[in-house]
Formats: structure tokens, C-alpha cells, sequence
């Protein structure tokens, strides 16, 4: 799970204000690169409909980028601030400094994605939101934007009642939200490393490990929850590979018609009639326009 930068964009001091600029310019750029290179090389080839499909993912990122940076932005600011200056959360009363503490607030912050994105897979409620995300049929690049609004509410408000209980700085929030953007955009790019994906995904979520999580089979799609290191997986005993990853078909099946792919329909997605946040609805699959 990634967000397009939406975390911090209110006004800090040098030089944390210089890097916040460079983050806005890191989904830009990458996004970029990463559609390049599925333009050059796509694992599942060239389709129709490419841009469209693109421009609708992107147009949901930049509506809940602007707005939750309004809403968000100025509060993650002044919440690390007076985390700091009351010394509050684990990491400042453990007594680690230096590149010591913040690599373990990387990691911790890291932890906490995939205990949030495991949650978002086996809590009902928060599932109907989290399904935009996975009913995408055509996964490339943009797929890594395509979050709905409510799920974004949720992630951003538990983090900052996050920051006091564990000490993190402003510092620690800019890197790593400036790295989940640049590793999800990667492994949601409709390309593939070979046989280098395995030796990689020994550290980190690579492209072929979260195709399998894109799965439309309910065992695979709850898998692979890990946003930057792949140990969460391992470690939690949800990690699920398949040797041909050809095979895969993109989506949930209750959401196939072309229709779920437009705004309007991505916005309603949570809020379908169903017996259950599982269970399909009455819509019949139709071939993508």
C-alpha cells in the first residue's frame, strides 16, 4: 500500500522544507520512469485503453492528494514537533541516537504499513475501502495511486496518533513515505526483473511478489501484505509466491464490469449493496472497453 504523497505539505524549516520539495518531485519523476520502462518492456504487453485507465487513477491521486495535504499536512508537522520537545514515544526513552534511531524508525514505520494493510485485508469495514485498490484489472504504475479517500483518512489519522507512542521525527515520515512511493511504484509497474526478482525479494517487495497479492483468488490476494522490506511476510508466515506469474488475472471478480473503472465508480465502491465486504455483486463481467 502507498499513498501519492499526500503526508507533509505544509511549510517547515530548512532544510527539512528543501526535502519535502524534492519528495513532491519523486512520484513525478518516477512515475515517469516507471512508465517508460512498462512501455518499452510490459511483462503482460500493451493494451487498450492504457491511457485512460492511467488518467482515471491519477485523477483519483491528485484530488486526495491536494485535499489531505490541506488536512494532514500543517497536523503531521505540529505533531512530531511536540512529540519532540516533550520527549515522548519509545524512541525517546530508549537511548538510541544517531543513524541508529532512525533506521529503526524506518523499520518500525515499515512494520506498522503491514500491520495496517494486513488489518485493511481482514477488518470488513475497512476491506470495502481498501477494494478499490485491488479492483484494478490492468495493474501498472498508476495502480500504486489508486487508493480511495477513506482509506487514506484512516491510515493518516491512526499515524498521527502513531507519532507520540513511538517518537518519530518529521524527518523519519518524509524518508520513508519518499521511499514507500518509490518501491511501490516499482513493484505495482507492469515489469519484471527475471531472475534477478528472487534474489531481491529476499530484502525487498519486488514486482513479481506483488502481482501475486493483486491475484484475483482470495488466497493470494491475502498475501504479500509487506509495503518496502518483504521479512514482514516471512516472518508472519503470509508470504505466497507462484512460478508463473504469467497466469495472473488482475481484479476482484465482484468489480469486472468496465463501469467500476470510471471516478464514479471507484468513489462507490465502498458503499455497494452486498451480503457481505466479500461478496460479489450483481454485475456481470464484461470485456474492457
Amino acid at each position: 500500500m502507498t499513498m501519492f504523497a499526500p503526508a507533509l505539505f505544509a511549510s517547515t524549516t530548512s532544510p527539512v522544507e528543501d526535502f519535502v520539495v524534492v519528495k513532491r518531485a519523486v512520484p513525478v519523476v518516477l512515475l515517469a520512469v516507471f512508465w517508460c520502462w512498462e512501455s518499452w518492456r510490459p511483462f503482460f504487453g500493451q493494451r487498450q485503453g492504457r491511457v485512460r485507465h492511467a488518467a482515471h487513477n491519477l485523477a483519483i491521486a491528485l484530488f486526495n492528494t491536494a485535499l489531505l495535504g490541506l488536512l494532514f499536512g500543517t497536523a503531521t508537522v505540529a505533531v512530531t514537533d511536540w512529540t519532540e520537545r516533550n520527549h515522548y514515544g519509545l524512541l525517546n526513552n530508549v537511548g538510541v541516537e544517531g543513524p541508529i534511531r532512525f533506521v529503526l524508525a524506518l523499520v518500525l514505520l515499515d512494520l506498522w504499513m503491514y500491520v495496517w494493510h494486513r488489518a485493511n485485508h481482514t477488518i470488513p469495514f475497512l476491506w470495502r475501502f481498501h477494494r478499490m485498490h485491488h479492483s484494478d484489472r490492468h495493474m501498472d504504475v498508476t495502480t500504486a495511486t489508486r487508493f480511495h479517500l477513506g482509506e487514506h483518512l484512516g491510515a493518516l489519522g491512526l499515524r498521527l496518533g502513531l507519532i507520540p507512542l513511538v517518537g518519530f521525527e518529521v524527518w523519519n515520515l518524509i524518508v520513508y513515505d519518499t521511499l514507500v512511493i518509490a518501491i511501490t511504484q516499482f513493484h505495482h509497474a507492469d515489469v519484471s526483473l527475471g531472475r534477478w526478482d528472487r534474489p531481491l525479494r529476499l530484502l525487498i517487495v519486488t514486482p513479481d511478489m506483488h502481482k501475486v497479492h493483486h491475484s484475483d483468488a482470495r488466497p493470494e490476494t491475502d498475501s504479500n501484505y509487506s509495503t518496502v522490506l518483504s521479512a514482514w511476510d516471512r516472518l508472519a508466515k503470509s508470504f505466497r509466491m507462484r512460478e508463473d506469474t504469467k497466469s495472473i488475472n488482475f481484479g476482484l471478480k465482484e468489480f469486472a464490469d468496465p463501469s467500476w473503472e470510471r471516478w464514479s465508480g471507484m468513489w462507490k465502491t465502498p458503499f455497494i449493496d452486498s451480503t457481505s465486504a466479500h461478496a460479489p455483486v450483481d454485475v456481470q463481467p464484461q470485456a474492457a472497453s
